[in-house]
């Protein structure tokens, strides 16, 4: 997808993906087949790609309810000042008003994971559970950890005590590198955690790296561990060993279609830090 930037982030609704780049001015909607249905404008840059230090890096985004209303909900990454902000849109007739979209910041969130000893905060994946809502933050060469943020549905509001519980999320021996965690997504008929995982040449949360490898990733019956000490991923797959098409593809978003049985329609994202989004549809069998 030549004319679409970045693809950080995909999302199935109601027949349609909604697709987030980080430097994109727009949301672009598509149909299951990827051909163009509609737009919505979030920003108004003259230029194709939003430059580095003015973008709000939208990394992550989930349909979620709140307070009885549908909403499509857009993270920025916060790993800069200006980064610290979520995107609130509402969503009704299937479709989306930007129109009535509110803009919140999240710097008093993001103070507190600092004041909880996290060393560097980079939020690259949101999904929602039914009592939950998780966020992930990647980690990378220098700090390699990878976390899972359990918080509210509101996480950013000031005016009342977020609950919140930081667990380190734990990769199978098997992984190459030094994979981290971008996007979340909740399975809720399977109570599985679908993510993305991805290698690359950086020591921190705002420089690009060389892409390396990228894998999808779960864990099964998570809504009955989120107290666990620290997560296990049960399952990796390396992408790149799997068909020569995901070579030097940053795999960045995850949305499952449908499932029959225990196979998973996947659409997947990439972002390649070129201005090009390509776009991959895939069958996933998950045993046991």
């Amino acid at each position: 997808m030549p004319d679409f930037p970045s693809g950080s982030s995909i999302n199935y609704c109601d027949g349609k993906l909604y697709l987030i780049g980080d430097d994109a001015n727009e949301i672009l909607i598509l149909d299951r087949d990827y051909k163009r249905i509609d737009s919505k404008k979030l920003f108004n840059f003259t230029e194709k790609r939003i430059s580095k230090k003015r973008k709000t890096d939208l990394e992550a985004s989930t349909f979620i309810k709140i307070d009885g209303q549908d909403y499509f909900l857009i993270v920025g990454s916060t790993s800069k000042e200006q980064r610290e902000k979520v995107f609130l849109i509402p969503y009704s007739d299937f479709s989306l008003d930007v129109l009535q979209f509110r803009t919140i910041n999240t710097t008093g969130f993001v103070s507190r994971l600092y004041s909880d000893d996290m060393i560097e905060v980079n939020i690259e994946g949101v999904t929602i559970t039914p009592n939950n809502l998780l966020l992930s933050n990647r980690g990378n060469r220098k700090n390699p950890s990878n976390y899972l943020l359990v918080t509210d549905f509101d996480f950013w509001s000031s005016d009342r005590n977020v609950n919140l519980k930081i667990v380190p999320i734990q990769l199978p021996n098997s992984a190459k590198g030094i994979p981290c965690i971008s996007e979340l997504c909740y399975v809720d008929s399977m109570d599985v955690l679908m993510m993305t995982l991805s290698t690359e040449g950086t020591d921190n949360a705002y420089d690009d790296g060389a892409i390396g490898e990228s894998y999808i990733g779960w864990i099964k019956n998570i809504s009955h561990r989120l107290n666990d000490q620290a997560l296990m991923v049960d399952q990796m797959i390396n992408l790149t060993e799997m068909h020569s098409d995901f070579r030097n593809q940053k795999i960045e978003g995850l949305c499952v279609e449908s499932i029959q049985d225990n196979e998973f329609i996947l659409h997947l994202v990439s972002d390649n830090d070129d201005g090009v989004s390509t776009l991959f549809k895939v069958s996933l069998i998950i045993n046991g």
